[in-house]
């Protein structure tokens, strides 16, 4: 690769055994949109969405595995609280959009991970009951998403 350096004699310069890593969003997220001079520089892969049916196999399994040791009504519940957080992510990726007023409002898979991340530290002993174990999954679920909000308007619309 040839370039120049910026500024003063514009001296040429030669770039040898280098290769460029690249990641960005789609187009309709916001970013702004990139020349298609530069992309056809670069391999193209398209990683596609999972299904909801998908994430919420995915989901399911390690909250099932999770609580393999504990009590039968804990492990009866597994399913349901992971419908529920589904339902609850896609309820406020859709009612809770990015604005300029709030930027920061960018809810993912990395939300939904934090939530299982927090009932996956659950242990048997300090969870005997399926009251304590479905507080704890309110609990994360308030702490990963309502964490986020910036009005009390917001949490109404989703909660």
């Amino acid at each position: 690769m040839l370039l120049y350096q910026r500024g003063g004699d514009l001296e040429l310069r030669e770039i040898v055994e280098t290769q460029f890593v690249s990641c960005i969003t789609p187009a309709a997220s916001g970013g702004n949109r990139v020349d298609p001079r530069v992309i056809s520089l670069f391999s193209v892969f398209n990683i596609t969405f999972p299904s909801r049916e998908t994430t919420e196999k995915i989901y399911f399994k390690i909250l099932d595995r999770h609580c393999e040791e504990f009590s039968d009504d804990i492990k009866a519940i597994t399913q349901k609280i992971t419908t529920a957080s589904i339902n609850l992510y896609l309820t406020i990726s859709e009612k809770l959009p990015r604005t300029p007023l709030k930027f920061h409002y960018i809810f993912n898979l990395r939300d939904l991970s934090r939530v299982y991340e927090g009932l996956c530290r659950s242990t048997v002993d300090n969870f005997p009951s399926t009251e304590k174990f479905v507080r704890l999954w309110r609990n994360e679920c308030m702490r990963v998403f309502s964490d986020k909000l910036i009005s009390i308007e917001d949490r109404d619309l989703v909660y």
